[in-house]
């Protein structure tokens, strides 16, 4: 029995709270960690572990709780300071009595099996991934950002893996079938950030910077094809943000592993960055598009070591900070490896698109969100974080000057070296150099959720036209944007800042044939009222793509807001497809054009205009000879294709019979196979079979074996399927879950899926609570984007009625993830006699 136990016990929640994260960080400093873990051959074998924590107590500490979100009977056995004490565990949490500890320096002994929930193991490798606050599913650990540490690790693997972390490996020695490594300790890092990979990797150095690429993939011609300009793309990286920031690469060592099934583009582990592997060995088809997002992951995680890992945020509800810079930056690198590309085109497609679609939603929040526990830190991630802010930060740059922005960063993050910081940190370090109102910014923009609805229209006087915000809350939004005003005498482009008020004078002339084009090149952020139609009219005389992109952004707003139906819409956009040369357009408007035909159209509307809609593609595809476009058509055309001819011209690009111009790679081969199951077409079952077999990769091998259950014909197998992924071992591989659920639910199976709905999301919180951060709303997209009806959105709404204590963030994941079913289903009821 631990020395005064008969007194009051310390109280403490599941998972880290506000309050237990705020009372440690108040007492306790210089934290180290020695870890070992004895890593076995057998994925099933459990991994025995120990460690040594050292750390500093403040005089008046109370009992220190250490975090172990695993099975208490994981735990083996408990010293401090020397002397064995009884392990008092509870509600995931090792508390360690103040009568055991003293004043400075404690050390802290436990041995222990290692948790499995973050270890991610297969059968010849494994990773962990700790983030948000993982890495006490793992091992006993102050699993809170702002308390930072040095990590030393030992492993014991198979002779024949391989493993990464870190910290650079000091030594390796052979033990029998074993080999022991041993890695330098870390630089000051936060518990999210510490990583390691075992496995059998193959591995290729660059020679100019020494970094190494750990790797799985099999295709030797695909690897050697890709790793030169992965290497150029991260050195260039480091390059540019040592001279933006001023700052050295802050880390001893650059290395990255790139895994099959990695939850994540990838994670940006100091010195270790793991990637999921299809993300940077591109196909030898793969478009400017698909290159141009390489680039961005890439330069994302290595911005990602100066913001986020050299200065992190202190609590989990600034996380948006470190992946704001990191997309705010990567847009910005990019530029000099893509001269050809429109890169203001670029960031409008990128981001604005993305956070329309929350923000428009009634599950939409602010870009900082309260969090009560990193138990739910997952919950704050998603496109207002990735997409949104990142528009805003530009929005700031340009208000307070790019000089001036720069040099604010650098003083932020000079100052915070190491450490952590808040929001408000950063605001006063910019606020340094500029004398605009951030405060009014801030409030507008990073604290209130939605965005503002603009309209135009006559002032008071009836002798001029005036710009509106219609905000209930009389916010500012500050932002400029641009108008364009078109008269039978003249057209000229009104620049509009909005600063102190809601209103802005646009032309003090009244002309009953005047014209307006709001936020002209898409620029400002906002439902900008507009006619769709006379939109429309213009868009092919726009030779600009900035200005046809903003243009198609607004149609589709207008549209969503029902002011547009939809076989118009998707006439309009037929054409259009015809017609766009710019590859970042042309994907945009593919993509809105699926969402037509397969949300927006009923079944019979569908049938109507397929054997059309497969036909212009189709010729399109084949004559179009830009390879990135042609590839953009093709994703389009398998997704949509419906008609028998239009299925067997996919069938015989399947089968090598026709190219039309493309090279198809083994993962094209897979997803054609798996669009003929989906139709059903003649012979599909052979198709798969054969595909499958022709798969020497095992990695890929195990992911089709795992996806094609939900393709069966026969539902009784669609079911069983379904009902295996309640349990949560079932999920582990999470994007090839994503892939299969979105295939039991695809558009042409609603009628017998829709029944999976309502147990789909009871499985929500568990998914939320056993699953990685992008899980969640991943399920829920999934589960929903095959629905249009009636039927799928009552039973959302019957979820959401009866679950009354949901938690906000989960319901407002549901609510963005159902608000295209919810508009489809009012589109259905209105429309649906409509003929294309």
């Amino acid at each position: 029995m631990l020395p005064g136990a008969c007194r009051e016990k310390q109280v403490v929640e599941p998972g880290i709270s506000l309050t237990l994260a705020v009372d440690r960080k108040r007492v306790i400093e210089n934290i180290s960690y020695d870890l070992f873990f004895d890593v076995p051959a057998g994925r099933h074998d459990s991994i025995a572990a120990r460690i040594t924590l050292r750390f500093d107590l403040k005089e008046g500490a109370k009992d220190v709780a250490l975090d172990f979100a695993a099975n208490s009977q994981s735990l083996k056995s408990l010293s401090v300071n020397g002397k064995k004490v009884s392990i008092d565990f509870t509600n995931e949490h090792i508390l360690i009595s103040r009568d055991v500890l003293q004043p400075g320096t404690n050390t802290v002994d436990i041995e222990f099996t290692a948790g499995e929930a973050a270890l991610n193991r297969n059968d010849d490798y494994l990773y962990t991934l700790f983030v948000p606050a993982r890495a006490s599913t793992c091992f006993p650990v102050f699993d809170q950002p702002d308390l930072k540490a040095t990590y030393t690790l030992t492993l014991r693997i198979p002779s024949d893996w391989k493993a990464i972390s870190n910290g650079k490996l000091i030594s390796s020695t052979a033990e029998g079938d074993k080999l022991l490594l041993k890695f330098s300790p870390t630089r000051p890092t936060s518990s999210y950030q510490f990583a390691f990979a075992a496995g059998k990797f193959k591995q290729a150095t660059d020679p100019q910077s020494g970094m190494t690429m750990y790797y799985r993939e099999t295709d030797s011609l695909k690897v050697a094809r890709n790793t030169p300009r992965i290497f150029e793309l991260h050195r260039q990286s480091l390059t540019w943000l040592e001279e933006y920031t001023q700052i050295d690469y802050p880390y001893e060592k650059f290395d990255f592993a790139l895994m099959p099934a990695f939850q994540f583009g990838g994670m940006e582990h100091p010195g270790s960055i793991f990637y999921r592997e299809s993300s940077l060995f591109l196909e030898s088809s793969a478009s400017v598009n698909e290159e141009l997002r390489r680039a961005s992951l890439i330069t994302h995680e290595t911005a990602h070591m100066w913001f986020g890992n050299l200065v992190t945020m202190q609590w989990f509800n600034d996380v948006w900070m470190k992946e704001v810079f990191a997309n705010f930056m990567a847009a910005k690198m990019v530029t000099p490896s893509f001269p050809e590309i429109n890169h203001d085109l670029r960031f409008l497609m990128s981001h604005y698109p993305a956070a329309y679609e929350i923000d428009r939603s009634i599950g939409t929040h602010p870009i900082q969100q309260p969090l009560d526990n990193l138990r739910n830190a997952g919950s704050v991630y998603g496109a207002i974080i990735y997409q949104k802010a990142p528009i805003m930060m530009r929005n700031l740059e340009v208000w307070i000057g790019p000089d001036n922005f720069q040099r604010g960063l650098q003083d932020y993050l000079k100052a915070f070296a190491y450490s952590n910081a808040t929001w408000d940190d950063l605001v006063v370090s910019l606020r340094n150099h500029t004398g605009q109102d951030l405060g009014m910014w801030d409030r507008a923009w990073i604290k209130t959720g939605g965005m503002p609805e603009i309209s135009t229209t006559k002032a008071p006087d009836g002798k001029s036209f005036v710009q509106i915000v219609n905000d209930t809350a009389m916010i500012v939004w500050p932002q400029t944007f641009d108008y364009r005003i078109t008269t039978p005498q003249f057209t000229m482009i009104q620049k509009v800042t909005v600063d102190r008020s809601s209103r802005a004078l646009l032309s003090k002339y009244v002309d009953p044939e005047m014209k307006f084009v709001p936020n002209w090149k898409g620029k400002g952020y906002g439902y900008f009222e507009a006619n769709p139609e006379y939109l429309l009219e213009i868009i092919p005389g726009e030779s600009d793509p900035e200005v046809r992109a903003g243009l198609w952004i607004s149609v589709w707003e207008s549209f969503l807001r029902s002011h547009l139906l939809p076989s118009v819409l998707l006439e309009q956009i037929q054409r259009a497809v015809k017609s766009e040369q710019d590859p970042l357009l042309l994907e945009y408007l593919t993509d809105k054009l699926q969402t037509v035909y397969w949300r927006f159209l009923t079944p019979a509307q569908r049938t109507m205009v397929g054997k059309s809609l497969d036909e212009t593609l189709l010729d399109h595809l084949n004559h179009d000879k830009d390879p990135s476009r042609k590839r953009t058509l093709f994703n389009c055309y398998r997704n949509v294709v419906s008609s028998a001819a239009g299925i067997e011209s996919l069938r015989k690009l399947w089968a090598n019979e026709i190219t039309l111009g493309l090279d198809l790679s083994e993962r094209d081969h897979i997803q054609i196979a798996y669009a003929l199951a989906l139709r059903e077409a003649p012979g599909h079952q052979e198709i798969l079979s054969r595909q499958l077999a022709s798969i020497t990769n095992p990695d890929r091998k195990a992911e089709m074996e795992f996806i094609l259950p939900a393709l069966s014909t026969d539902p009784a197998v669609r079911d069983r399927f379904f009902e295996s992924l309640a349990n949560k071992d079932n999920r582990v591989h999470e994007p090839w879950v994503l892939e299969a659920v979105r295939f039991l639910n695809h558009p042409l199976r609603a009628s017998h899926s829709v029944r999976y709905v309502a147990p789909g999301l009871q499985l929500l919180e568990e998914v939320q609570r056993t699953g990685d951060i992008f899980f969640p709303k991943g399920w829920l997209d999934a589960m929903l984007s095959g629905y249009q009806s009636v039927e799928a959105a009552s039973t959302v709404r019957a979820y959401l009625d009866q679950q009354v204590s949901l938690r906000p963030d989960l319901r407002n994941k549901l609510l963005q993830s159902a608000d295209m079913l919810f508009r489809a289903e009012q589109v259905m009821k209105n429309n649906s006699t409509q003929n294309p």
